[in-house]
């Protein structure tokens, strides 16, 4: 599974792979073999390329705030798709008509949200299955979902107009 995760200004592109009883996970260039177990509610200890670490993790809305004994932030995650669309939709908060179209080829997998609904930021609007992989696309900014282009099952192509907010 390949995600991006950012914290503060950093952003790297992560990809998470089973390995037997624990992951192989790359970051940037550099691949770690972890295990990881919860040790309490919020706790999790991992062993990352035989190193033994202790980090607390709590959910706040969309983000987690990740603390270890060093250093404490909040860290996000999200999928490629929907960095993508955050990327070519610039800033955050405008209102304005927005075409979300998809970024790769793929399956639509389900319609979440109706025609003339009012949808709020983060809101799941159309699940796409693109390499294997289920990728809710979501709304970028409150409005008004105008016009949805596809419907379950459907395939789609880089680029076909999936659903337009105002």
């Amino acid at each position: 599974m390949d995600l991006i995760v950012r914290h503060g200004e950093r952003e790297e592109r992560v990809r998470v792979h089973r390995n037997g009883t624990g992951y192989e996970i790359t970051v940037g260039e550099r691949t770690y073999q972890v295990d990881a177990a919860t040790a309490r509610a919020g706790l999790r200890s991992l062993r990352i390329d035989g190193s033994h670490h202790e980090v607390a993790v709590r959910q706040i809305k969309e983000s987690y705030w990740v603390s270890t004994p060093s250093a404490a932030g909040a860290v996000s995650v999200t999928d490629p798709l929907t960095h993508l669309a955050a990327q070519t939709h610039g800033g955050k908060g405008r209102r304005r008509n927005e075409k979300v179209a998809a970024y790769m080829p793929g399956r639509v997998v389900a319609i979440l949200a109706q025609e003339g609904e009012a949808v709020t930021a983060g809101q799941g609007i159309v699940v796409l299955e693109a390499m294997k992989m289920q990728n809710e696309i979501r709304a970028e900014h409150d409005g008004t979902l105008a016009r949805v282009h596809v419907q379950p099952g459907q395939a789609v192509e880089g680029g076909d107009p999936l659903f337009e907010l105002e």
